[in-house]
């Protein structure tokens, strides 16, 4: 079946419709990501995405289920060249799995060209149709995306993650499987709120550290929850990740940008500034810090991106607060960035000795 991308400047991308049939619209977003197809549209990071990757051939070894990051895929979308029938190990082929989601598929699609394209102009709302007149672009560019992308993916219930060590409280702004993981690996005892909780509700829990995880949108939509921060910065250390991470600057009076080429890209190379390690890490993120502000604030940048230079990672200089833009769990990408959660436990353990030593002396 004949489809069609159509981007809201009026660019249109023709190719062979996939996975479901209905007309769909999103942020288009491009992903050169090689591997962790599945990490990668199971991402809650893409709701109200239509994600177009750049591999010229997709699936070639099928579909591992075990590496889904949330239940239900989030994604509005896929734009692929080609794509593989293969399967190994029992594994689904990507088409089947694409229809199987649910999701609107369009194959056959010069996607170097859309990349160019992308990278020339920014990225912008796209729809997937069955016809690309003067009608369906105007519907495009009238179509305001909607705000509440966390909201609908943050979890409605508390839940635990339970084990026996350090109890972590994770403010679920898109919460990817791999960090409940990472800090499952490390003896952590999580529990997972919704996005919205209290601040009662929270220090109700007792918490010995509290994570912001990572997540889709604006930061500048989520006024509340960078109040929050604001308060439980003063008695927790806290962890940002990705969107956590820029609502912990924003809470902080530092201002964030819109990346003119964004990171989508499971391998992507950090510096840390300190001992100018390089490390391989996955970035899925739009915004970063605003470099001419982070000067004439509390906060040290700890991680730089090596292609751009822009911020990849910050530190408070007196309070226990840290928060990296890239993706630490490694899903998908190499394991280079699994050390944020060891200093993460390092600097609550680091809390909890220095109040055992103030408590002493009281």
């Amino acid at each position: 079946m004949k489809r069609y991308l159509i981007l809201e400047d009026g660019t249109v991308f023709p190719g062979d419709g996939f996975g479901s049939s209905i007309i769909t619209t999103g942020q288009l977003v491009i992903s050169n990501n090689r591997t962790g197809i599945e990490q990668s549209v199971t991402d809650p990071n893409t709701e109200g995405q239509i994600i177009a990757f750049t591999i010229p051939s997709i699936g070639n070894s099928g579909i591992n289920r075990d590496f889904y990051e949330s239940i239900n895929s989030q994604c509005k979308g896929v734009v692929i060249g080609s794509s593989s029938l293969s399967t190994v190990n029992n594994s689904i082929s990507f088409e089947k799995w694409i229809t199987s989601l649910k999701i609107p598929g369009i194959k056959n699609v010069d996607v170097r060209a859309l990349s160019k394209h992308i990278a020339e102009h920014g990225e912008m709302k796209a729809s997937i149709m069955d016809t690309h007149d003067e009608h369906a672009i105007d519907q495009i560019k009238a179509l305001v995306l909607p705000p509440d992308l966390v909201k609908r993916v943050s979890t409605r219930q508390s839940y635990p993650n339970p084990n026996i060590g350090l109890k972590i409280v994770i403010i679920d702004l898109g919460l990817k499987y791999s960090i409940l993981r990472q800090l499952s690996y490390r003896d952590c005892n999580s529990i997972i709120v919704n996005y919205n909780a209290t601040i009662e509700e929270i220090e109700n829990l007792h918490p010995d550290g509290i994570i912001f995880s990572n997540g889709p949108g604006d930061p500048k939509d989520l006024p509340k929850t960078i109040e929050r921060i604001q308060i439980l910065q003063k008695d927790y250390p806290i962890l940002g990740i990705g969107l956590g991470s820029l609502l912990i600057a924003l809470a902080n009076d530092c201002q964030i940008t819109h990346l003119p080429q964004p990171h989508h890209e499971s391998s992507l190379a950090v510096k840390e500034v300190a001992s100018g390690k390089i490390d391989f890490v996955n970035h899925n993120h739009s915004y970063t810090l605003d470099q001419k502000y982070i000067g004439s604030s509390d906060f040290i940048v700890t991680n730089i991106c090596v292609a751009d230079g822009t911020i990849e990672g910050i530190r408070h200089e007196y309070l226990p607060i840290m928060g990296v833009l890239f993706e630490p769990e490694a899903a998908p990408g190499p394991t280079d960035g699994y050390y944020v959660f060891d200093e993460f436990i390092d600097l609550i353990e680091s809390v909890k000795q220095q109040e055992g030593i103030r408590s002493q002396w009281n």
